[in-house]
């Protein structure tokens, strides 16, 4: 059975990947980015929804997953980037949410929402030293 989310390491631009493909489940979420980051602490991430099924989050699934992230931030630069690739309005919104909980909680992440990959990826490596 394949994972339902896949992580690659971008070395050269401090980027870790994260490709998900169908049902994803806000715990599933939690369990990778607690135990990624402290062992690879790249700046950047790009989260590749493009595949997924974001149906089964809630509201307070996503406030968990902005608190996990806040729980690894140390690990990472604060003015690092996040791209999210999604293909529809409704997904682009439910993320959203995720984005202003982030700002509640005092994140100095900036988020950006992509249609592809390629574009995500080139947005990253603007900040790359």
């Amino acid at each position: 059975m394949t994972e339902p989310i896949a992580v690659e390491v971008v070395e050269e631009l401090s980027l870790s990947i994260f490709t998900v493909v169908g049902d994803v489940r806000a715990d599933e979420l939690v369990r990778v980015i607690l135990e990624h980051f402290p062992e690879h602490r790249t700046d950047n991430s790009l989260w590749d929804l493009g595949e997924a099924d974001l149906s089964v989050l809630a509201k307070d699934g996503i406030v968990r997953i902005a608190e996990a992230g806040q729980r690894v931030s140390h690990y990472r630069r604060a003015d690092g980037r996040t791209a999210i690739v999604v293909q529809t309005n409704v997904e682009r919104t439910l993320l959203r949410l995720y984005e202003a909980v982030n700002e509640l909680q005092g994140s100095p992440r900036v988020y950006r929402f992509f249609d592809n990959r390629d574009d995500a990826i080139a947005w990253i490596g603007e900040s790359a030293p």
